[in-house]
């Protein structure tokens, strides 16, 4: 009885046959519940509906398809047999195709369209060029008034003024220019001109200084980007013209002319293909793919135009040395915002008077942003970054290394500033009516020069030798000059707008030592082991 049972109404757990799920259906016809006696069977009528929706979509399909085959063979049939008119112009030149004719063969793959024309022969005899020979040096200029040249419409350069007026756009500069308004109306109401307009006039220099200077370096960049473009630009093939065989440049190819590929060329523009073998052509240097997308150059951060491996290290090394850069600079720039807001702040809170006035903010924050930005980010890639372990996405950006200098220098700069003002008259036997004026002035010259030497010492975040390739980087030491000759220039000689006043050689001694007595302090601190993270 069981192997009866086995035998005929057995149901699978999957895949059971319909004969089977029928017969048992028909053994079970009488059951307590009769809403669970096929719960775990399969629904016969839902499985008849399902397939004949499928078999309906199939016959849907079969229609559309043939549908569709009918109406591109009519219009394939249709552009058969229609004749293509040469344009008058055309004509006159001498060939018997124009460029909108062989750009709809070519971007369009239509194969139909270029047997129409007596495929690739007869497109070169449309074009009065031949297979052997190329095309014929005299009849250039006549070529090239018919079909245009082989470059597209480039942009006009960029000139300085419009570096300077995005340079205004800043909004830090734009609040900044407000309030040398706002002073510049109150002190000539409250004391006068000139005198009520010194710290006004002050602050609109210091805008003008920090606007022409981000305007110069952007030009700068925007020059060299130029010329590199140029450089990557000069790109020559091998055509044949006249029967002989030379070098061209991309740009002076025509339609009509013989190119003979080699691996590795770059050629943009559309061509036939006449005779070769093992060709394979994709357009991974215009669109940064290895096969045709409508992917653009610019969606990428960067593109790597050949397979070589030295090009992949050279991009590893310099995206390295920019993050690099970017760290050291953020370490610059926090060390002097630490210092700055907190003698400002301790002093007013103290004292009631803070020793920065706004003029000597604005320039120590031209030294912070924009000089040291220059000075730091254009720091040349090393060998020695590729030793360095990779940075993950949910890598700290600033690491404890960059905290060990910030906190430790940050430190040494407060101490200075603090002594100089708890203790600078007495030092240096400061009395009389200019005393504080004379004593501000050097706090001031030395917490910029503290600055200066930082800079160098921010050359390196762990390496204790800061001086390897200073020299060879022009930019961090004109930075460093023009910091220290506009500082001379303002404590000597811009007294009335910068609330300064002459110091004596002793003086000045004392403010360049106590910035450089920061070096030592920061090789010292990177000896202290601290995490990488």
């Amino acid at each position: 009885m069981e192997n009866y049972f086995t035998e005929n109404f057995e149901v699978q757990a999957k895949n059971s046959s319909e004969d089977a799920l029928q017969r048992w259906r028909k053994l079970c016809w009488l059951v307590k519940n009769r809403k669970r006696r096929f719960r775990f069977t399969a629904n016969l009528s839902k499985r008849f509906e399902a397939e004949a929706i499928r078999r309906s979509n199939q016959e849907k399909l079969r229609v559309a398809v043939l549908v569709s085959k009918a109406a591109l063979q009519f219009i394939q049939g249709l552009s058969l047999s229609s004749d293509y008119i040469v344009p008058q112009e055309v004509k006159q030149a001498g060939f018997q195709i124009c460029a909108e004719e062989l750009g709809s063969i070519v971007e369009g793959h239509d194969v139909k369209k270029l047997k129409i024309h007596d495929g690739v022969e007869g497109i070169a005899e449309k074009l009065c060029t031949t297979i052997t020979k190329g095309i014929s040096t005299s009849e250039i200029d006549r070529r090239k008034q018919v079909y245009g040249v082989n470059k597209f419409t480039e942009t006009p350069p960029k000139g300085f003024w419009f570096f300077v007026w995005e340079a205004v756009q800043d909004t830090t500069l734009m609040i900044l220019g407000f309030c040398a308004f706002v002073s510049l109306l109150v002190g000539i109401v409250m004391e006068g001109w000139p005198k009520g307009a010194h710290d006004g006039l002050g602050i609109v220099a210091s805008i003008l200084l920090v606007v022409f200077v981000t305007a110069t370096s952007d030009y700068r960049q925007s020059l060299q980007f130029r010329d590199l473009d140029k450089e990557k630009k000069k790109i020559v093939v091998q055509v044949t013209r006249n029967g002989l065989r030379q070098k061209l440049s991309i740009y002076d190819l025509l339609p009509g002319d013989i190119v003979h590929l080699s691996i590795g060329d770059q050629v943009p523009a559309d061509g036939l293909f006449m005779s070769g073998y093992s060709l394979l052509i994709n357009e991974s240097s215009l669109t940064g793919e290895s096969e045709p997308v409508n992917v653009a150059k610019e969606s990428a951060d960067v593109i790597i135009l050949d397979d070589n491996f030295s090009t992949i290290v050279t991009v590893g090394k310099w995206g390295r040395s920019v993050y690099v850069n970017i760290q050291k600079f953020v370490q610059f720039q926090l060390t002097v915002n630490v210092v700055a807001l907190v003698v400002n702040f301790t002093s007013a809170c103290l004292t009631g008077n803070a020793p920065l006035t706004a003029v000597q903010l604005l320039w120590v924050n031209m030294i912070m942003d924009t000089l040291g930005a220059l000075a730091l980010a254009t720091e040349p890639p090393t060998d020695d970054l590729m030793k360095r372990a990779p940075v993950g996405r949910k890598g700290n950006f600033i690491s404890n290394v960059m905290w060990r200098n910030i906190m430790g220098q940050s430190l040494y700069q407060f101490v200075v500033i603090w002594y100089l003002q708890t203790q600078g008259k007495e030092a240096f036997r400061l009395d009389g009516p200019d005393s504080d004026l004379i004593l501000n002035t050097l706090i001031f010259n030395s917490f910029v020069f503290c600055q200066v030497f930082n800079e160098i010492s921010s050359r390196e975040m762990e390496k204790v030798n800061v001086f390897d390739g200073i020299l060879k980087n022009y930019v961090f030491v004109a930075v460093l000059s023009c910091t220290a000759i506009f500082q001379i220039i303002i404590v000597e000689f811009l007294g009335t707008f910068a609330s300064t006043t002459p110091l004596t050689w002793q003086q000045w001694f004392v403010s360049i030592a106590f910035g450089f007595l920061g070096m030592p302090i920061a090789a010292i601190l990177k000896m202290v082991p601290v995490g990488s993270t």
